[in-house]
C-alpha cells in the first residue's frame, strides 16, 4: 500500500471506512425492534466504532497530505 498511486490509496481507505460503518449498522436494520437495554451495548459498540473510524480518516487524510474538512 506504500507504493500505491494515491487515489488509489485514498479509495482503499474510504472503502475500509465505509465497511466499518455499514456492518453494524446492517446488523441493527436486520434485528427489528428491541428494548432500551439491548440497544444500549450496541450504542455504545457504535458509537466507539465511529469514533475509531473518524481517527482512522484523520490519519488517512494526513497520510495523504490533506486537511480534514471541519
Amino acid at each position: 500500500m506504500a507504493n500505491a498511486p494515491q487515489p488509489a490509496r485514498r479509495r482503499r481507505a474510504l472503502t475500509l471506512v465505509g465497511a466499518a460503518i455499514a456492518a453494524p449498522l446492517a446488523t441493527l436494520a436486520f434485528t427489528g425492534s428491541a428494548q432500551a437495554a439491548e440497544l444500549t451495548p450496541v450504542a455504545e459498540y457504535l458509537d466507539a466504532a465511529v469514533a475509531d473510524t473518524s481517527a482512522q480518516i484523520g490519519a488517512a487524510l494526513d497520510e495523504l497530505g490533506l486537511a480534514a474538512a471541519e
